[in-house]
Order: structure tokens, then sequence, then C-alpha cells
């Protein structure tokens, strides 16, 4: 009777994982194929790009953190529009160029730790503001030495639209200005 009882056990137990298994493989199947079409819809359609591609953005923040603005702006359009989270915005790489080289002059020490770069590629406009074509969002925190001894850390997050030239044409930032003015303020 025991041997019975055993043999009936794990049969109904292989009977029992057998069944699993199938479901698990149909609940894979859908769950890979339904969500990346229900994202394409749902989501105004996009895809994730190779990391490699977020590489621009990595060498302009890896110059702006050695006080290098020519270099932070190489691969940036003459008509690069840079927009603050507060509404400012300058337009044109000169003026982005002239105003970074005006910080510099007040800052003794700049890095960025914990960067974490997003290369995507918007197949459809989803608002007038976020164009279709290559993405490269980017968050970053930033740690600031001013030539008057005041140190702040902050977070930055930037999203940075890549023209059909590969150069950066837009570029919005968001963070707290209201820190970063205080923290200067007086410095000649």
């Amino acid at each position: 009777m025991k041997k019975f009882l055993l043999g009936a056990f794990v049969s109904a137990f292989l009977f029992a994982c057998n069944n699993d298994n199938k479901e698990d493989k149909t609940a894979s199947t859908d769950a890979t194929s339904s969500p990346a079409t229900e994202t394409k819809a749902t989501n105004g359609g996009f895809e994730l790009l190779p990391m490699s591609d977020a590489d621009i953005v990595k060498n302009s923040t890896a110059a702006f953190a050695k006080g290098d603005i020519d270099g932070f702006s190489a691969n940036f359009d003459d008509n690069v529009m840079a927009r603050w989270s507060s509404g400012d915005s300058l337009a044109g790489k000169k003026a982005v160029q002239d105003y970074y080289k005006g910080r510099w002059a007040l800052i003794d020490s700049f890095n960025y730790s914990d960067q974490i770069l997003l290369p995507v590629n918007m197949l459809t406009e989803q608002t007038k503001y976020a164009p279709i074509g290559k993405w490269v969002l980017a968050w970053s925190f930033a740690h600031v030495k001013y030539k008057n001894g005041k140190k702040i850390d902050f977070w930055i997050h930037t999203a940075n639209h890549l023209n059909d030239a590969g150069k950066i044409d837009f570029i919005a930032q968001y963070l707290d200005r209201g820190q970063i003015m205080a923290a200067s303020k007086g410095i000649k």
C-alpha cells in the first residue's frame, strides 16, 4: 500500500509539474510578445538603443567635469537649444559655450558620480517637446566646490536629443538652480 501511495504521489507530482511547465511556457511566450506590442501602442512607440549610443553624452559630461567647455560642446549642433526646468533657455552653440565658460570661472572643482545613461529611439512624436529620433537621458550626481569655498551636491537630469547628423540639438536640464546661484553668489 505504501508503494502504491508513493507511486500515486510521485505521478501526481510529475503530472502537476508537467502542467505547470506548459502553462509557464505559454505565459512566458505571451509575456514576451504581448508587452512589446502593447508598449509601442500605449507609449507612443520607442525602442532601447545600444549603450554605445550614449557615448556622445558620456563624453560631453566627462569634458564638462574637467572644465573643457569646447570638448563639452564639441558634438552640439550650431543651433542647439538648451532649456532648464526653471524655463530659462539658451539658443545656439556659442551662447551655450559662453554661459558655461562664465559658470566655470566660478568653480574650483567639479565632478560627477553615479551617472546613469539611457539611450532610446522615439518612434512616434508624443509632444512638440519630445520629437521622434534618438534621445539620451542622463542622471548624474554632481559635486561642486566654488572658489568661495562653498560646496554643494545635487542631482542633474538631462534629456538630450540627437539630430540626423548625430549632433545634440536639444538639451533639457532639470536641476535646482536656486542652490547653485546661492552657492556661487558674490564670486567674481
